[in-house]
């Protein structure tokens, strides 16, 4: 009796927290991080997941038998566990593809792991109809919070999030589209609820209300990709209720077929603007780009052919195949993606073709056991008994497990349209185990109950004992190491909002206490130090000594960043900084700045970026001839790149080859005509070689200059210089008194004027 009484309790508290993970992982985030979603998300879901194996494991420990309920998806999903692990060992960035990042989201190893447990607590939690319908009902609840919280914000500017000392636009991710696409599920679940005719009064306007929520919350973002998603979706509930067109409610079948024409005209029309709201731009890698590197890394070895590159990786991939056609998109040329256009894709890319065709298969398994009871259920005339005695009518049945079923399959088509966070992975594997679990009420092939007792024997009980216990312990030394990770993850975050430098300094120490195997904590306190030596030396009396201690602290940081981390370019970036700040102290820094920049460039080979920088380090050690190399190498990979072009023409003059640089400043003249610095630069550059018509070019170009710059004293006094020289003396004091307007301390200027006032007319 007591063991009876204690198994109850397990299995209450069971349901009750695979409720609580069906409630929280939508709304929490923490604002204590960097990244409100990433961290907390993952973390909270893998909490519960853990206190529901212990339960699951003391379970086992009291009845002395291992007893679980068996899914035809098991193996299906230890394949992909397998294939997963696989390319995680052979990553590019093994601690990538295990643990990911924190500051944006990739899928990885651990949290694949328990996504797929979650999966097998599903199926064995979920066991009783009742139970099945609590778990979508908390997800409905969920969904109509986080769309509430959405509409109050964006319709009557009223920030509830706020009161948190924290404005985010919605609770399920950190951008708006995969928040839409979790609307779309929500709006599905519950308006197939209403197709119901036996629903009560009461949970059909709770349903109608989370309906309209949902709906609204789509036409605020108005996202094309999401009306074609919705779009699918509505036609697979109006495939479910025609299919039940004796049992569902017409009205409302003829209510969602209405809503679907206004969706259709949407997508033609597009929604009216009075009807959107103003959220942020959504910047992400598009379609082509995607998968001509996704392509590209399947392609290049036989490894990356099987196993991908490895989770998390794709940032990695996208500077090793980035094509220098790239660097002719005038708004995105100069950023970095660390992922691909779809989830779909990074999977291919990352995972290999083994991982993908075996999710692949995965998701079509599933789909045709789903489809197989479907057509089972309509020729069957044992079901209804079966039904009859779990409790549920066949109607209520049938609508519940499909309209699961049709949720998922947007779900699984969404993949290859947008790319998933934590919360939409979280969301997929939750409804694929809804779908198995709700499949079995029908049919017996779909899960079997496997029970295996151990022998009361002295020795068996107690090495199964000794295993359940090193299992426990596991469990429990995995919950505190992620509740460690945690903490240091808070100290980087408040480090990052520090406005004292030996605070920051200590966080992070703090952090990488916690977490010594961080590259994010490394480049970061490398840049704290830089900023604590660059403030040192500011001082009336800096001290050599501790700033040239500080910059040897900050290379020391950057370098182990890079050792952690030797395929991240910004992490070579930040390497090459420390040392170009170093030089100042340490003239050989120039040199390992150089080596930095070349390590960069051999990784992403195509930005220009870093071989403009190199000509700048080649150009400050006096390397007159690789500067003109690497900035032409800059200029030959993107066009239009004004500041290599000053750098090639600064590099040409300082070389003596003056012909060149006027002729690189011709060539670039259409794209720097707006630009005052740049005009300055062709007008000095004229004058000083001072040909033919020379000296008339760079008075038309100073004066454009300073036309666009009223106050660029650089233009206005070389003004003053030019006339001056061609005795001009009254015109050139009017520009040299503007100038000493703008700069009433330059000596320069005054001791001009002072010349020239005796000399020229009144």
């Amino acid at each position: 009796m007591p063991n009876q009484r204690l198994f109850k309790f397990i299995n209450i508290f069971s349901y009750i927290f695979l409720l609580l993970n069906a409630l929280v992982v939508p709304l929490f985030f923490d604002k204590n991080l960097t990244n409100f979603y990433i961290i907390p998300k993952q973390y909270v879901f893998m909490a519960i997941v853990l206190v529901n194996l212990l339960l699951f494991a003391a379970k086992i420990v009291l009845s002395k038998k291992l007893s679980y309920r068996h899914s035809i998806l098991d193996w299906p999903i230890l394949a992909v566990l397998f294939t997963s692990l696989i390319s995680s060992i052979f990553s590019t960035n093994i601690y990538d593809s295990f643990f990911g990042r924190t500051e944006f989201f990739v899928m990885n190893f651990i949290f694949l792991a328990f996504l797929a447990l979650f999966y097998f607590l599903i199926v064995n939690v979920a066991d009783t109809p009742a139970r099945w319908r609590g778990v979508v009902d908390t997800l409905i609840i969920s969904g109509g919070l986080a769309a509430l919280l959405f509409i109050l914000k964006t319709v009557f500017n009223f920030d509830l999030l706020a009161k948190l000392s924290v404005s985010v636009w919605n609770t399920v991710d950190q951008i708006n589209s995969p928040f839409g696409l979790f609307m779309i599920v929500i709006f599905m679940l519950s308006a197939g609820q209403l197709l119901k005719k036996s629903l009560g009064v009461g949970r059909s306007l709770a349903y109608f209300f989370v309906v309209i929520l949902a709906f609204v919350c789509l036409t605020l973002l108005s996202f094309k990709l999401l009306w074609w998603v919705l779009l699918a979706g509505l036609i697979l509930l109006l495939l479910i209720g025609v299919s039940f067109v004796l049992e569902a409610r017409m009205g409302w079948i003829s209510t969602l077929f209405a809503v679907l024409i206004l969706v259709a005209v949407f997508i033609v029309f597009g929604t009216p603007k009075s009807l959107q709201s103003a959220v942020p731009v959504e910047i992400a890698l598009g379609v082509r780009p995607s998968w001509s590197i996704t392509s590209d890394v399947i392609l290049s070895n036989a490894k990356n052919f099987l196993v991908g590159s490895g989770f998390g990786t794709f940032g990695v991939d996208f500077s090793k195949f980035r094509t220098a056609d790239f660097n002719n998109d005038q708004f995105a040329w100069s950023l970095r993606f660390n992922q691909p256009f779809s989830s779909l894709l990074a999977l291919l890319a990352e995972g290999g073709l083994a991982t993908f065709l075996v999710f692949i298969f995965l998701c079509l398994f599933a789909l045709g056991h789903a489809l197989n009871s479907w057509f089972r259920l309509r020729l069957s005339g044992t079901v209804e008994n079966i039904i009859n005695e779990l409790g549920l009518s066949q109607n209520n049945a049938r609508l519940d497990v499909f309209l699961v079923v049709a949720a998922w399959i947007v779900l699984t088509i969404g993949l290859g349209a947008t790319l998933y966070g934590p919360v939409l992975w979280w969301l997929w594997w939750l409804m694929l185990g809804l779908v198995v679990s709700g499949l079995a009420f029908f049919s017996q092939n779909v899960v079997r109950h496997k029970e295996w007792e151990v022998e009361d024997t002295p020795q068996y009980s107690l090495s199964f004992s000794f295993v359940l216990i090193v299992v426990m312990a596991a469990v429990i030394m995995a919950g505190v190491w992620g509740v460690q990770q945690y903490m240091a993850e808070t100290a980087y975050a408040q480090a990052l909002r520090a406005t004292d430098f030996k605070v920051a300094e200590n966080k992070l120490s703090d952090s990488l206490a916690k977490r010594q195997s961080s590259d994010l904590y490394h480049a970061a306190l490398a840049q704290v130090f830089l900023l604590e030596a660059i403030d040192a030396s500011r001082k009336t009396k800096p001290d050599v000594t501790a700033v040239s201690n500080l910059v040897a602290q900050a290379v020391n940081e950057a370098k182990i960043a890079t050792d952690l981390s030797p395929k991240s370019v910004a992490l070579w970036e930040n390497l090459s900084t420390m040392y170009e700040n170093a030089a100042a102290l340490v003239p050989d820094a120039r040199s390992w700045a150089v080596k930095s920049l070349n390590q960069a460039s051999e990784l992403e080979p195509s930005n220009p970026v870093l071989f403009w920088r190199l000509g700048n380090n080649y150009s400050l050690a006096g390397n007159w001839a690789d500067a003109i190399k690497s900035y032409q190498k800059a200029i030959d990979l993107k066009k239009d790149y004004v500041g290599a072009y000053l750098g090639l023409a600064g590099a040409y003059e300082q070389n003596k080859e003056m012909d060149k640089a006027v002729e690189v400043y011709k060539t670039v003249l259409p794209a720097g005509i707006s630009n005052p610095e740049f005009l300055f630069n062709f007008g000095r550059l004229l004058y000083n070689r001072n040909g033919k018509n020379d000296r008339d070019d760079s008075e038309k170009l100073w004066q454009e200059a300073a036309r666009l710059q009223p106050n660029y004293s650089n233009a206005i006094y070389s003004l003053g210089l030019l006339y001056e020289a061609r005795g001009d003396k009254a015109t050139a004091l009017q520009y040299y008194y503007k100038v000493k307007d703008l700069n009433p301390e330059n000596k320069d200027v005054v001791e001009k004027i002072r010349n020239l006032v005796g000399a020229a007319p009144k």
